[in-house]
């Protein structure tokens, strides 16, 4: 029995049961997220497969037969059960108060670095985007163009902003082009979440929004009122 320690840590470097939302968390590698699977799916997940059985050795008496369940001993004797939550300032896994907390927040796409690190190609491409923010978004006003940049920063930074940008010109002008670039090489797809659909922030749910950074509304629709 003791040979499948090792085996039991290597399953749970994958697998935490969530009291909140009910399940079990998994790590995907493939694509470096978590994925959480409801109560009901978790045997189609964790096999319930046969009881592997082993025979302990007694100082007295005959040996003693042990079986061993992957699902069982998961499901109901392992311990470890966390709460789901999203923090970007805070570790994988961390406790506060006795509780132990999943972070599900997918990270960021890039590590930061101080300016001076950079090469100076990747400064005057930032300049390149600086210039189109100026020339293009903000019709060459620098006071405009001051306060964008400050603003994406910030949202780059993982502060909550209390504003939002909004963006009116006519077709091809390129206002798609910065918050592509943002989404793409930027933040990570991971992190913003991208529609046209109003209810996203006038309906009832917005579960498609915990996690994210950016919220990229195009094409809305609008009204005088």
């Amino acid at each position: 029995m003791s040979d499948l320690d090792q085996a039991k840590c290597y399953f749970c470097s994958y697998f935490i049961p969530c009291s909140n939302p009910h399940g079990v968390f998994m790590w995907r590698s493939e694509i470096k997220n978590l994925e959480h699977i409801s109560d009901k799916n978790i045997n189609k997940l964790i096999r319930p497969i046969t009881n592997k059985v082993f025979y302990t050795q007694s100082e007295q008496g005959p040996s003693q037969k042990v079986e061993f369940n992957i699902n069982k001993w998961f499901m109901i004797e392992y311990s470890t059960v966390c709460v789901a939550t999203y923090d970007p300032q805070k570790s994988h896994i961390f406790k506060l108060g006795g509780q132990l907390y999943l972070n599900i927040f997918p990270g960021f796409l890039h590590i930061l670095h101080p300016i001076s690190t950079f090469e100076s190609t990747t400064h005057l491409a930032v300049k390149f985007i600086f210039f189109h923010i100026q020339d293009i978004w903000c019709s060459g006003d620098w006071n405009l163009t001051e306060y964008v940049i400050k603003w994406l920063a910030g949202m780059s930074a993982k502060r909550k902003m209390y504003s939002i940008l909004y963006l009116k010109s006519g077709q091809g002008w390129g206002k798609s082009i910065i918050t592509d670039f943002i989404q793409r090489s930027v933040l990570g797809t991971q992190l913003v979440y991208k529609t046209s659909n109003p209810q996203t922030i006038l309906g009832s749910f917005n579960g498609q929004l915990q996690g994210k950074v950016l919220l990229l509304l195009e094409k809305m629709p609008t009204e005088k009122s």
